[in-house]
């Protein structure tokens, strides 16, 4: 008995409390519990390459075009074209001044302020062109100055009829600084000279208003 009991007591208490696994159930388990290794399917080289140039591709054909190069006018080729617009203005202006702003003996509003809008935007362009030129500024205030004179009231008061004319010669002295000339044809672009049966007729359209200026002059009366 005593003999037991010694072997008893030899045996670790941790064996008695927690008896060994089964070593065979415990590998079962182990192995149950393992997932099997996931094998990554990589593609062959020449596949890899085909796929990176599609990709490519697709980039590239996303990538907005450059917009296309335009040639826009020079500072001149600007100068130029408002000098011409601002000379028919003026030329205009003088017709209406020459037959004292009237049409069919009855007051207009020629050069009233919606109108004049024409002479003072293209003077005001061409002051920046040509900061050193005085005219454009002479036109503007020119305009200024003499806009109580062309109203339809002034007009019709009949006070400046003998000023019209003079005013009309002061805008042919502005449109012979400004082009260089009188001449009609300077005030159209090159590309789109007149033939000379069309400068003919818009100088005896001059003509014209010039005669039937001086048969309404005080002298004539």
């Amino acid at each position: 008995m005593l003999f037991i009991t010694n072997i008893i007591n030899k045996i670790p208490i941790e064996r008695v409390l927690f008896p060994p696994r089964d070593k065979t159930k415990a590998l079962e388990e182990f192995a149950a519990n393992m997932t099997a290794p996931v094998v990554e399917n990589k593609a062959p080289p020449e596949q890899k390459m085909a796929s990176t140039i599609a990709t490519e591709r697709e980039k590239a054909a996303t990538v907005p075009s450059p917009a296309p190069q335009h040639e826009l006018p020079t500072a001149e080729e600007t100068a130029q074209e408002l000098k011409r617009r601002l000379g028919k203005e003026l030329y205009r202006a003088e017709l209406d001044l020459s037959n004292k702003l009237r049409i069919a003996d009855k007051p207009c509003d020629c050069l009233d302020s919606k109108h004049t809008l024409g002479l003072e935007a293209a003077a005001e362009e061409l002051i920046a062109q040509e900061p050193g030129n005085p005219v454009y500024s002479e036109i503007i205030v020119w305009i200024k100055e003499n806009q109580p004179k062309v109203t339809i009231d002034a007009i019709v008061s009949g006070q400046y009829d003998e000023e019209y004319p003079r005013m009309a010669a002061q805008f042919k002295g502005f449109r012979k600084r400004i082009m260089g000339t009188t001449a009609l044809t300077a005030m159209v672009a090159p590309e789109k000279r007149i033939t000379l049966d069309e400068a003919k007729k818009m100088a005896a359209e001059e003509a014209a208003k010039e005669v039937e200026r001086e048969w309404h002059s005080p002298e004539k009366k």
